[in-house]
């Protein structure tokens, strides 16, 4: 699966956090820098496998982490936010 984000979500950096807003401008989420990472790689190119790789290499992340089950959830908020496409 590659998520895709959806067109017109408004992102707003503050600080070390981002917000999203759809376009009603009602605050949908607020993500630390990890889930940004997720975030930005929600492009349709990207798999979970590629996320993983990229956080591994962004952050420190300890080798028995499991940061596929934490991608994963992330992924599950972001569609029940219904910020990411629907994918068949």
């Amino acid at each position: 699966m590659k998520p895709v984000r959806k067109q017109g979500i408004i992102v707003q950096d503050i600080g070390r956090e981002t917000l999203l807003y759809n376009a009603g401008g009602k605050a949908i989420h607020v993500l630390n820098p990890t889930a940004k990472l997720i975030w930005e790689l929600c492009d349709g190119v990207h798999t979970a496998e590629d996320m993983e790789q990229e956080i591994r290499s962004k952050f420190s992340v300890v080798s028995k982490h499991d940061v596929s089950a934490d991608i994963q959830k992330t992924l599950e908020v972001f569609a029940s936010k219904g910020v990411l496409e629907k994918t068949s």
